[in-house]
């Protein structure tokens, strides 16, 4: 039962229980007495925990790399669509298809239209530089 529940709840807790309880069910097929048994449980259990859980996790839950929400606007091209203020460095950019409030690591004015690049995301402003034209 533990094995089958494992499929609604991620990270392999009950699979490792499941495994104490196989082991368990053996030291009771054996005719040895609860003590053992709850032993055996034991015993199995962690050893489960601390060898196929790792291996199972890292297994299946593998970085792939594609980054999403805020984190994918980091390395982006944007443009300004609201002049910056020299003095606050504040000012909006377009990225990704949606308006954002943005700052920019310089001092140089940026105006309407200006090309950025999207260096960091803090809270829900972005943190911009400058594009040089090449």
């Amino acid at each position: 039962m533990l094995c089958i529940a494992e499929i609604f709840v991620p990270g392999f807790w009950l699979l490792c229980l499941g495994i104490g309880c196989i082991g368990g069910s053996i030291t009771a097929a054996v005719h040895l007495g609860p003590s053992a048994q709850l032993l055996a449980f034991s015993a199995m259990s962690l050893v489960a925990f601390f060898t196929i859980r790792p291996l199972l996790m890292k297994r299946m839950w593998k970085d792939t790399g594609v980054r999403t929400n805020v984190d994918a606007l980091v390395g982006q091209r944007g443009r300004v669509t609201q002049d910056f203020e020299p003095g606050l460095r504040l000012g909006r950019v377009s990225a990704a298809g949606d308006d954002w409030r943005a700052e920019c690591t310089t001092d140089r004015a940026l105006r309407i239209g200006d090309l950025v690049d999207v260096v960091r995301v803090e809270s829900n402003t972005l943190i911009v530089k400058p594009v040089d034209p090449a």
